[in-house]
């Protein structure tokens, strides 16, 4: 039988042991095992004891981004650079408080980015992908087009018909610190076919050349006559031009001449035009 005395100890024993059941625990649990800079991750946590109060913080914290405060009960946070940080949370109710804390290594991710443009208005047409990704290894174009995954860095790709496509960039970082971007664009379903009616051949790179202003077009036949109805020049593809010499090389007087051309577009509309064109020297 115990003795007043122990008996006495044996309450305080047991209240002490009460009293501190009472405090509040916490684990932080951290998302995933691999976390990378500008990325948010949300970090939740296991309580014992009802806290009823919530207080974070980070360290270093001059390149961390909070939401939604350092407060709640869970805590999202974005590193804007790589690096070793603590991440402690001290959980606190009427008995007391105790404190937790997570070391973490935030690892720099890949940053997608491009520029995209097209090299004329409606098809055929050619997309000019220049990548300016940074901390990439690699990289993957994808395209809603086409089934093929390329690995350059810049990228040219034609397209010969109209619609609407879609490019997406995958910039491969370290220890899966990827980035995505993207671009969506259309590419107009009809063509367009008119001559010119004047232009200088006289080397001054403004206006030097003689070619159907086109669009969408794939099959292009074009004839040049002098005054006397004589075919001087002629060419049949669609990039084709007039200098203003004759095919034998001879540089031709200033002067009105007749323009024959016909083409047909990739939507097979077709072209047969004709009109004088003056060569200005």
């Amino acid at each position: 039988m115990l003795t007043k005395k122990y008996y006495i100890l044996f309450l305080i024993s047991i209240a002490v042991s009460v009293f501190k059941a009472q405090i509040p625990t916490a684990t932080i649990l951290t998302p995933t095992t691999t976390l990378c800079s500008d990325k948010a991750f949300t970090f939740l946590t296991n309580t014992t004891n009802t806290p009823t109060a919530y207080s974070w913080s980070v360290s270093p914290a001059n390149s961390v981004g909070i939401f939604p405060n350092l407060n709640g009960q869970a805590i999202v946070l974005t590193f804007s650079n790589s690096g070793i940080f603590v991440v402690s949370l001290n959980v606190a109710n009427a008995s007391g408080s105790t404190t937790t804390s997570q070391t973490l290594t935030i690892n720099k991710s890949a940053k997608a980015l491009f520029n995209a443009s097209l090299n004329n208005v409606g098809f055929p047409n050619q997309l000019n992908l220049t990548n300016y990704s940074s901390n990439a290894l690699s990289y993957n174009w994808l395209f809603s087009d086409d089934a093929t995954i390329y690995s350059t860095t810049n990228i040219l790709k034609s397209y010969i018909t109209s619609g609407s496509y879609s490019v997406t960039l995958i910039s491969f970082g370290i220890v899966g610190c990827n980035d995505t971007s993207g671009y969506a664009f259309r590419i107009s379903d009809s063509s367009s076919f008119y001559l010119p009616n004047i232009f200088s051949p006289n080397n001054d790179n403004v206006n030097d050349i003689f070619k159907p202003v086109a669009q969408g077009i794939k099959e292009l036949h074009v004839w040049i006559y002098n005054r006397y109805g004589v075919i001087i020049y002629d060419w049949d593809k669609p990039k084709g031009f007039w200098d203003g010499y004759t095919t034998s090389g001879l540089p031709c007087d200033a002067g009105i001449y007749f323009c024959v051309a016909e083409a047909l577009g990739f939507d097979n509309k077709s072209y047969k035009l004709k009109g004088n064109v003056t060569l200005v020297k």
